[in-house]
């Protein structure tokens, strides 16, 4: 795996040192380019965590991913410049998760100038650092939160238009192991979000697009506006155009893509 590699497929051009600049610079530049998607689970193509074959799908075939992938391999980068980092778990949903659930999110904290919350994988809203501590900031579109609760938990939460996306982590340090279980369960299960939903979306500066199912959605200040595909050659435009994908075979699946989304969404 090559650092400049990574650097030159981000854009990222400027100086590089273990700073909070650099830190936000990095985030910001991966959030604009590199998308979160699950177009390999729709195919039906397996997902792995393992560094190198995330790496080649990144950064040499120019895809996204989802949190294992895009958190895993940025961490990376971060420690190859020199950051202090280390992978935290995650669980998705509005509800405190039973202690005894392993989580299905995987985040990464940075020590720099303070503990801070770095996640390029959660398709939404943070585009910048957030210090692990109960802060509300506002993020444009979004205004997100992170509340201490009980039994070393924190909420992490992102608001926008009306609607709420949150997951709830400790800062107890994991590995990559420790989502193994996670990332079979989540591609392989057909009640999966991730199985019954194309969805691929980009965090732009105060702008965030999102494709779900067969719906694009682009959410900013002013509030959500949405666009329905309607055939094989708008959903490739769409990935091309919107998301930095280039995935024509996602056409040969539109049959079982409508199906799915008009039992989903109608």
């Amino acid at each position: 795996m090559d650092l400049e590699a990574y650097l030159n497929r981000i854009g990222f051009t400027r100086p590089i040192a273990p700073d909070r600049r650099t830190l936000v610079g990095l985030i910001q530049a991966h959030l604009r380019t590199v998308p979160f998607e699950n177009l390999d689970q729709q195919l039906g193509v397996e997902v792995s965590t393992q560094l190198d074959r995330v790496y080649e799908k990144v950064v040499t075939r120019q895809r996204g991913g989802w949190c294992f992938e895009l958190n895993g391999l940025f961490g990376w980068l971060l420690k190859e410049i020199g950051f202090e980092v280390s992978m935290i778990a995650g669980h998705v949903g509005p509800n405190r998760p039973p202690s005894r659930v392993g989580g299905d999110h995987m985040s990464l904290l940075v020590e720099c100038d303070g503990s801070l919350l770095v996640d390029v994988g959660f398709g939404g809203g943070p585009n910048e650092v957030i210090p692990v501590q109960p802060i509300t900031v506002s993020q444009p579109p979004y205004t997100i939160s992170i509340r201490r609760e009980s039994d070393g938990f924190y909420k992490y939460s992102e608001h926008a238009n009306r609607n709420e996306s949150s997951f709830w982590f400790t800062l107890d340090n994991v590995d990559m192991s420790y989502f193994e279980r996670a990332n079979h369960r989540l591609q392989s299960d057909p009640k999966s979000p991730f199985v019954r939903t194309l969805t691929a979306q980009r965090r732009l500066k105060n702008e965030h697009l999102v494709l779900r199912g067969l719906v694009k959605k682009t959410i900013n200040e002013t509030g959500t506006s949405t666009v329905q595909l309607t055939d094989e050659a708008a959903l490739i435009e769409c990935l091309n155009d919107d998301f930095n994908l280039d995935v024509p075979q996602i056409s040969t699946i539109w049959s079982s893509l409508s199906q799915r989304h008009d039992a989903l969404f109608r």
